[in-house]
């Protein structure tokens, strides 16, 4: 019975490390866990349907990639937001509580309502399109508060395995919902599908929520109220930081590549290939169950060797994802290219939130974190809207080509910067422990 209740915890309760953790950061992972099931669970039930929810009030294919750039639109500035209400108020997790795991759950909740509310079609599209503006607006205010607490909650030396279990739960948890997911829309049938879904989704979000309001407030660099100068000494710190402006510069590059084709994958399964619902959900929880056992390999690479180290290797992995999608024909290629994809993609997902509180400052973290994702986000704004008439003037292959070129670029000038030692640390002891993951 020990034996059991020992297993029990070690792989529910508390799976993830607590190496050099004091009472009240493992209360707080412990809440941070339980946040994270909860919100995989309320993912499940949206990230992989948002696309064909559009298409089945109406959307067009160029409204699915106009919506893209409609997201990140709405994101843009929302980090600096969040960035300057941690230095106004010295507080980060209730503006996690407000923004996304508030205001921005309410707008999916209402996202639901689109064909009860409105019978035109055009209207339907258009509401859900303003409230998926409003999620990610509330979604990017949350970034900089939720990463700055993050770094004060979980040590360096362990942010690599605590990031890869979290996100191997979170793949876990995707691939036991994705398929009651799919059914529930297949059997229920229309759009009443799309909206049950959307239903549980919120109400597991808000249980999530629930979780992370008893996240202590842990003491940091940032836990204190600034004076109102700070806010733009850190913009100045961030202009005099040649590795993080080489940093958001080649992430910019990057995530220009993966816009050429990201909004397009769904819209190509079900328009070009003629997959159903069923198909594209069966090969996501495929997808999934191997992206559980990449996440989980890479936190310790992420500790034990660094978090610039993973993330160059796996970057120049990263375009043949693409290239791998132009061959791909029936569901056996398509998943064995989105097999590929999570397995490429799994370092650098696992080592981003490491790295990116590694280089930044502790002092200025949350200004840091905001200029890099407003950047991101004007990058975000931009690749779409040629990707739109590319898709619809020569079809999805030129926008994998193009897609697969400006990763490709990225990748090289990342792997040129991590080569001259550009990416250091910013803080004393934020090294590797050697030294003391929706398709896009």
């Amino acid at each position: 019975m020990a034996r059991l209740q020992r297993l029990f915890r070690s792989t529910l309760v508390t799976p993830y490390p607590v190496d050099g953790t004091n009472d009240e950061q493992r209360r707080g992972l412990q809440m941070l866990w339980w946040d994270t099931l909860l919100s995989a669970m309320s993912a499940a039930f949206v990230v992989d349907f948002e696309t064909l929810y559009l298409l089945e009030l109406g959307a067009s294919s160029t409204t699915i990639g106009a919506r893209a750039s409609i997201v990140a639109s709405a994101a843009l500035l929302a980090p600096l937001v969040g960035a300057w209400l941690v230095a106004r108020s010295g507080r980060r997790k209730i503006w996690v509580l407000l923004s996304g795991g508030g205001l921005g759950r309410v707008a999916l909740f209402l996202s639901a309502l689109a064909p009860t509310l409105f019978m035109n079609p055009a209207a339907s599209v258009t509401y859900v399109l303003i409230l998926t503006a409003v999620r990610s607006f509330m979604g990017s205010v949350t970034l900089p508060p939720f990463n700055s607490l993050f770094g004060d909650l979980v040590p360096a030396p362990i942010r690599g395995r605590v990031m890869g279990i979290r996100m191997m739960a979170s793949s876990a948890v995707t691939v036991l919902m994705l398929p009651l997911a799919g059914y529930l829309i297949k059997a229920i049938g229309g759009s009443q599908g799309y909206q049950a879904t959307l239903l549980v989704a919120s109400v597991l979000g808000f249980a999530a929520t629930c979780f992370y309001a008893r996240i202590p407030e842990i003491q940091g660099e940032e836990s204190q109220r600034q004076r109102p100068g700070v806010f733009a000494e850190g913009f100045k710190s961030f202009t005099h930081d040649r590795g993080f402006v080489l940093f958001c510069i080649i992430n910019f590059i990057w995530t220009l590549g993966i816009q050429v084709s990201g909004p397009f994958f769904s819209v190509h399964q079900v328009e070009t290939l003629g997959f159903g619902v069923d198909t594209i959900a069966l090969l996501a929880t495929i997808v999934t169950v191997f992206n559980v056992f990449a996440v989980r390999a890479a936190g310790p690479l992420v500790d034990r060797y660094g978090a610039e180290r993973v993330t160059a290797i796996a970057m120049l992995l990263v375009p043949l994802m693409p290239v791998a999608w132009i061959f791909a024909r029936t569901p056996l290629t398509v998943g064995l290219a989105r097999v590929y994809g999570v397995l490429a993609w799994a370092g650098v997902h696992v080592a981003a939130m490491p790295l990116i509180l590694q280089i930044s400052p502790a002092r200025y973290r949350s200004q840091y974190i905001a200029i890099f994702n407003t950047l991101n986000g004007v990058a975000a704004v931009l690749g779409p809207l040629p990707a739109a008439w590319l898709y619809a003037t020569y079809g999805f292959r030129t926008n994998l080509l193009l897609s697969a070129i400006g990763r490709g670029m990225g990748a090289l000038l990342f792997l040129v910067a991590y080569k001259r030692g550009i990416f250091r640390s910013s803080q004393e002891g934020e090294g590797p422990l050697a030294e003391p993951g929706t398709v896009k």
